[in-house]
């Protein structure tokens, strides 16, 4: 057989460019620390490292997650903490409204203090977080949740009863933020501090009249449920509640009671929770019955500041009814308080089980990256040892095609 001098050298090119490749190779794997480069180096190994990376990124979007919680979680803390020191500030300032020695200018000096105070509620119950959302509007973020209502004189929750949940770990959500409606509307009724404010509480289009019944038991149906619409529509009466779900006559807390159409489509008789209505719609037939006016602390601190302002000593009577009142304010910033320590810790159970869920988190990454690095990282020695042998290969390949390149018929012609 014979064999070309051009066989011989694309021969030798190419066991030289063979070993250059593989010394290439074994270089990039020891400056990145990588053993698979590419997916053709280990098919089955790459297809595990994809699966690693992603879980490993899973893991870091779940901490910031956790991040994020924390922080809403933290500030919200902070703001009801200043509002529970300013209602302690508002029982001490209702406290000496009673003093019986002081005199009409001292009440309205502690009614202008009161007035500051409702100024910083106000400010901290429409407190944003840092992405710029209201940390008490529920699901509505950019809905301010407590505006004053002009024509009444009171402070209206606009937000929802919903929670901002966050995903921190494969099956845990925890909720970031707390509604105002939790926080801040859900207080022990003062009952006659309820009765005697329930005229304010029904915002309808027409007019109603309260024929009579439990107040409390209204507020708290009104609180679940409102606001309700009621409806008439060819002689037929509808209420519906907040979600827009029908409230029947057979529903125990709603009970229509002597509505004739026929007689006097405008002006239906109706019980909520026992106190019955007499409503007078507008001229498309619908009128909303808004929610219960809660005595939260801005609307109590509103009474309070009212009350010294408005001071009458001039009779027993009078002096009898402003007592009465400071009475029932106290009972009310009590169950302020009481939902305030509530609210706090349910917020510090939350931040635990935030960092509880970090450490699994993090113990989980730490294994993963473990498998990661048994199926990607290098091990140096090895790659080493190859990394001479492949030198020393190329340069023995350089000298035998040296020594091969003498070789030629040419050089023993003479």
């Amino acid at each position: 057989m014979r064999i070309s001098t051009q066989q011989v050298f694309l021969n030798n090119i190419d066991n030289l460019n063979k070993n250059s490749s593989e010394v290439f190779k074994t270089q990039q794997q020891l400056s990145t620390g990588k053993r698979v480069l590419q997916p053709s180096d280990d098919p089955l190994a790459s297809a595990q490292i994809q699966k690693f990376k992603k879980e490993i990124a899973r893991s870091e979007q779940f901490a910031g997650n956790i991040d994020v919680a924390q922080r809403r979680l933290a500030l919200e803390e902070e703001t009801i903490e200043q509002v529970n020191n300013l209602s302690i500030r508002l029982r001490e300032l209702a406290i000496q409204g009673k003093t019986g020695t002081l005199g009409t200018t001292d009440r309205q000096a502690l009614a202008s203090e009161v007035g500051e105070i409702v100024k910083s509620l106000d400010s901290l119950m429409n407190t944003k977080d840092v992405q710029g959302e209201y940390l008490f509007s529920g699901n509505k973020g950019f809905t301010k949740p407590y505006t004053l209502d002009a024509s009444t004189g009171r402070y209206v929750f606009n937000g929802d009863d919903g929670q901002r949940f966050l995903q921190v770990g494969p099956e845990n959500k925890v909720a970031s933020t707390d509604s105002g409606f939790e926080v801040f509307e859900k207080i022990p009724r003062v009952s006659g501090y309820v009765e005697a404010d329930i005229q304010q509480s029904l915002n309808l289009i027409g007019d109603v009249d309260i024929v009579g019944g439990d107040a409390e038991a209204f507020g708290d149906f009104m609180a679940a449920n409102g606001p309700l619409t009621v409806t008439v529509t060819g002689g037929l009466l509808t209420v519906t509640d907040r979600k827009g779900q029908p409230v029947t006559a057979d529903d125990p807390a709603v009970a229509l009671n002597g509505y004739n159409p026929a007689a006097n489509p405008n002006a239906p008789i109706y019980e909520i929770a026992g106190v019955e209505v007499e409503l007078n719609t507008g001229a498309d037939g619908t009128a909303t019955l808004d929610v219960f006016d809660q005595h939260n602390i801005l609307n109590t601190a509103v009474d309070l500041r009212d009350a010294l302002n408005n001071y009458d000593g001039s009779t027993g009577e009078a002096r009898e009814q402003f007592n009465q009142q400071m009475d029932f304010i106290l009972d009310n910033l009590a169950g302020i308080e009481e939902r305030n320590v509530a609210a706090r810790s349910s917020i510090g159970g939350r931040q635990n089980a935030l960092e509880q869920q970090d450490l699994v988190n993090e113990d989980y990454k730490l294994f993963t990256q473990e498998a990661l690095s048994s199926f990607e990282d290098l091990d140096y020695n090895e790659a080493i040892s190859r990394f001479q042998l492949q030198q020393t290969v190329l340069q023995a390949s350089y000298s035998s095609f040296a020594r091969v390149q003498e070789l030629n018929l040419f050089n023993f012609i003479n």
